[in-house]
């Protein structure tokens, strides 16, 4: 009981000593954007929502510039009325050119501001953060509505699961680049997911068309949730939802530098244009699936490697392997892996068969 008691008094202490703020008083930074300016200064963007008697939404943003992202918010804060709070950021948008020349300085800062929680989805975008930041989309405030967009693509869709805390994780990782989706404004009031930016270090080496995404997620992801469409020779085409699905690097007993990658998916056939879905029908569509995954994810892997990049984690997997592991030799070693993609298929709803 005196120990309770001596908890409860220390608990109230340290409560005390809490900064309290008055949310009617501060300005909730919902969203931040960065690009890079020709004189090598970086350009801020920090979105706030003004909430109206009517429960309705509006949009304001601070726009500032510095070579230091602290000195960036500093300089907004200035013009704002009320103090600046970025406790509530769900949404960082680096500008296309600052994520080609390196987001290593924005990065180390995020790691080091423990006010931004891990929720915070990262996202590059196709031309410039401060336009997306600027739109108007919705009802619920621009920062919501983008946020809302990668949460729902990242449950539901063909989105890998990404946020702060992960990005972090598999930047500091040595073994694997980290990879941001994309976001492309496509009016003033709509905004898309346009693919997947993948790094080598910090800077951007290449794009993921948004097709093919889902074969992307196939590799980095467990239990990855999507739909894709499977040609079925002349007699249709069959549209597959998954929604289980798993990978399993593998090394050769015989030939460490051939590793196979195996996937497994279990999926429903939610649609089918052919004459009639019979289980000879099934089987069929099942073949050209782990044809189609297969050939797919080779393809990716391939361009990985000849930008030298590594977002998979296959450096980190052989380091887990192998005794010795030398990432100086990693570099030519992985460029020269034979990798094998191996694909099974498991459909389990199928609707009506006749």
């Amino acid at each position: 009981m005196k120990r309770l008691f001596l908890y409860l008094i220390i608990l109230f202490l340290i409560s005390g000593c809490v900064e309290k703020k008055i949310i009617d008083d501060i300005n909730i930074v919902t969203g931040v954007g960065f690009d890079t300016l020709d004189d090598g200064q970086m350009i801020g963007t920090f979105l706030t929502q003004n909430f109206k008697p009517d429960k309705s939404i509006t949009n304001q943003t601070f726009i500032s510039k510095a070579s230091l992202r602290r000195d960036i918010l500093i300089k907004a804060a200035r013009q704002s009325s009320q103090p600046l709070v970025t406790g509530g950021v769900g949404v960082t948008i680096i500008g296309e050119e600052l994520g080609k020349n390196g987001i290593k300085d924005i990065l180390d800062v995020y790691q080091r501001d423990v006010s931004i929680g891990a929720r915070n989805y990262f996202a590059i975008a196709d031309g410039k953060a401060q336009k997306i930041l600027q739109g108007k989309y919705g009802t619920i405030g621009t920062g919501n509505y983008l946020y809302n967009l990668l949460d729902n693509n990242v449950k539901s869709k063909d989105i890998p699961k990404t946020n702060l805390h992960l990005l972090l994780h598999d930047y500091y990782q040595k073994g694997k680049d980290i990879y941001l989706p994309i976001l492309k404004p496509k009016s003033a009031d709509q905004v898309e997911i346009n693919g997947i930016s993948f790094f080598k270090a910090d800077k951007v080496a290449g794009v993921i068309p948004s097709e093919n995404m889902f074969y992307f997620r196939l590799l980095v992801d467990k239990y990855s949730k999507g739909n894709f469409s499977v040609p079925n020779g002349d007699d249709g085409k069959a549209s597959i939802k998954s929604y289980v699905s798993k990978h399993k690097f593998k090394i050769s007993p015989k030939n460490p530098s051939h590793v196979t990658i195996q996937i497994k998916i279990k999926g429903s056939i939610q649609e089918y244009t052919g004459k009639k879905l019979n289980q000879k029908e099934i089987n069929k569509i099942r073949r050209n699936l782990e044809r189609k995954v297969e050939k797919e994810c080779l393809k990716l892997v391939k361009i990985f490697q000849e930008k030298r990049a590594d977002p998979i984690g296959l450096g980190n997997f052989y380091k887990s392997k192998k005794r010795g592991f030398d990432f100086k030799k990693w570099e030519n070693e992985y460029n020269n892996l034979n990798i094998e993609i191996v694909c099974n298929v498991i459909i389990e709803e199928t609707g009506i068969v006749d």
